[in-house]
């Protein structure tokens, strides 16, 4: 998350932040709008339910795909690589990737855990669009 986003979100009086939690339950009020959020700590285990009316998540800018580094390449943060910037490890059609295409030929990543992406909701959505027609374009090679 960008710093000035942080920092507005911190300004607002009308903003709790928790850091280090889990969400283990959530309330409802009789009408069924939220009522209050039960949290975990993630370091500690205490146990605390707050009053609320409203809940983002914001679950961090790491990638979670540690168990992809050992199938496809991925940079230095973890984020999964596509496009030029390798030569497949894997090339049963024998081509150069595609823009969302991993190491392995035939793989594509797209969304936050593709290095270079712009870690936003609508470039994913637009990666999601895009990555069809390239599987169709790779399916194809393949004459499938």
């Amino acid at each position: 998350m960008s710093r000035y986003l942080i920092d507005r979100i911190k300004a607002l009086p009308n903003v709790t932040i928790y850091t280090g939690a889990e969400v283990i339950a959530l309330e409802a009020d009789p009408s069924g709008a939220l009522s209050a959020a039960t949290f975990r700590g993630l370091d500690s285990g205490n146990v605390n339910t707050y009053t609320m009316r409203h809940l983002f998540l914001f679950i961090g800018a790491d990638p979670n795909g540690d168990w992809l580094a050992k199938r496809v390449a991925v940079d230095g943060k973890g984020f999964v690589m596509t496009g030029a910037d390798f030569a497949p490890t894997d090339e049963p059609i024998g081509r150069a990737p595609l823009s969302l295409e991993t190491s392995v030929a035939g793989v594509f990543a797209i969304g936050d855990v593709r290095a270079g992406s712009t870690k936003r909701v609508g470039a994913a959505i637009g990666e999601g669009a895009a990555v069809v027609a390239q599987i169709h374009a790779a399916l194809a090679n393949q004459g499938v």
